[in-house]
């Protein structure tokens, strides 16, 4: 799902990139008005280390593609909104600066699909009270499992914005092929969030809340075998890719 510098054109780039830092902004502001514990600040570094370790670990879910978790949600979650977005754009930026995964100048509409639209949609559905009960792991879950074809809806309005006629040909392939394919991912995410969330916070929502660091502990030992596990990660192109490829737009891969 990460999005290389051919992919969008350089005037959706700087619309990206003024998006995102509006909402990295609305981000810091609400970290503003709830001061970040130690405890919590190690809980985002154990989560960061995860779902770094986790985008390593590519699986096939389609003849001639795979995909990872995004994790998004799963961050804004159990840190906020405002954090979770923060630590995800980090893993974004460590990952186009050091790794070539993602491209510089696509940082910003990357930032917009996998940290911002997932913190977005947390913010809506612990409004909505969707976090208290018994039921609020399954709920987010739901909310993981919606983010990932929205994230692909918006992939496939930047990947056509400024863009000619001539240079969409095929795009509506493209089109189709995305939003369809991430549906079923999108169950993929929704279901790993749920696991995820009962291993590292249990199924009550005050462990994480209270003095009480068994979160990232569990965080950092997932990272470990997530790391472990990359080393047979899949060689296949991830769906973003898969999709460009039938679609025959291979243009939107090249950085």
């Amino acid at each position: 799902m990460h999005l290389g510098n051919g992919a969008i054109t350089p005037e959706c780039a700087a619309v990206t990139l003024g998006a995102a830092a509006i909402g990295l902004g609305a981000a810091t502001w609400s970290l503003r008005r709830e001061p970040v514990s130690r405890q919590k600040l190690a809980l985002a570094a154990g989560l960061g280390a995860m779902v770094f370790a986790a985008q390593a670990v590519n699986v096939p879910v389609l003849p001639g593609s795979s995909a990872h978790l995004v994790g998004g949600v799963l961050l804004a979650w159990l840190l906020g909104p405002g954090l979770g977005a923060w630590v995800m754009t980090l893993i974004l930026v460590v990952q186009a600066l050091a790794l070539g995964d993602g491209g510089v100048m696509a940082l910003g509409a990357n930032v917009l699909n996998m940290a911002l639209l997932p913190a977005g949609i947390v913010t809506l559905g612990k409004r909505a009270k969707l976090a208290e009960g018994r039921w609020s792991q399954l709920a987010a879950g739901f909310l993981a499992a919606c983010s990932v074809p929205l994230a692909a809806l918006l992939i496939v309005g930047q990947t056509a914005l400024f863009r000619s006629s001539g240079e969409l040909q095929g795009w509506s392939d493209f089109a189709v092929r995305m939003i369809g394919v991430h549906l079923l991912v999108g169950l993929a995410e929704g279901g790993l969030t749920v696991v995820l969330l009962a291993m590292i916070a249990g199924w009550k929502v005050t462990p994480v809340q209270q003095a009480n660091w068994r979160p990232t502990g569990v965080s950092l030992g997932l990272a470990a075998l997530l790391g472990v596990a990359s080393l047979w990660s899949s060689s296949l192109p991830d769906t973003y890719e898969s999709s460009a490829q039938q679609a025959q737009l291979g243009w939107m891969l090249e950085d």
